[in-house]
């Protein structure tokens, strides 16, 4: 009979944890959203597409802070995306998240990494898009696992933004 006490013990902490968790999660997205307004979901004016590429979306922080990931507007969730290059910018389509879209006009500086928040890759596996948004510096961090797709993207956004990858 001990046992069972201790399970429903146990079972009991383990439900509050998981709530306290997802009560912080929801808090910081909450905090982060009262911080900045909602990035576009869509391209001001696209353009002709470029290129379209299949993309792991890794995750969207602030650039001054590579550790520290965007929770709100349902940034923080790791993901498939199609990365489609267009003359006017990067549109994001994420699978089971909202699009995410940054004009030409944002687009800061371009670097390939091996590390970022919770993920590590071959050497230059992760691409990072600095970008901005009023007076809010970004960074959104892409995996692409097929190597020619990966040069033609850096290579397409190079192109947009005028700005060579580090």
């Amino acid at each position: 009979m001990q046992k069972y006490y201790v399970a429903v013990i146990l079972a009991i902490l383990f439900f509050f944890f998981v709530l306290t968790a997802i009560r912080a999660w929801r808090a910081r997205a909450a905090k982060q959203e009262a911080d900045f307004a909602q990035p576009p979901l869509a391209l001001e004016a696209a353009g002709a597409q470029l290129l379209k590429v299949k993309a792991f979306y890794v995750a969207t922080t602030f650039a001054d802070n590579h550790l520290e990931r965007i929770r709100a507007y349902g940034l923080g969730i790791r993901g498939l995306a199609h990365a489609i290059v267009f003359e006017g910018g990067l549109q994001m389509i994420r699978k089971g998240e909202r699009p995410l879209a940054i004009n030409r006009s944002a687009i800061d500086s371009l670097s390939t990494n091996q590390v970022t928040i919770d993920r590590v890759t071959e050497a230059k596996g992760i691409i990072t898009i600095d970008w901005a948004q009023e007076s809010t510096k970004f960074s959104t961090h892409l995996r692409v696992v097929d190597q020619g797709d990966r040069a033609a993207l850096i290579s397409a956004l190079e192109t947009i933004s005028s700005r060579e990858a580090k």
